[in-house]
């Protein structure tokens, strides 16, 4: 029973590592974005592509 909830007690530790890390990964990542100046997805000016009407073929 000892082996068991050492073990237990051990993957909970390395879950829990894990979650700091990937906290730690975030912050990282949110301060990249932070310090990124914003991009426009569309700008005015730029032509708006249309797909051409459909048109039907007769066989």
């Amino acid at each position: 029973m000892a082996a068991s909830r050492l073990t237990l007690a051990d993957e909970l530790a390395e879950i829990r590592a894990e979650i700091i890390r990937l906290k730690r990964r975030e912050a990282a990542l949110q301060s990249l974005a932070d310090d990124l100046p914003p991009i426009p997805v569309f700008r005015r000016g730029w032509p708006i592509l249309r797909k051409p009407a459909a048109t039907s073929v007769s066989a």
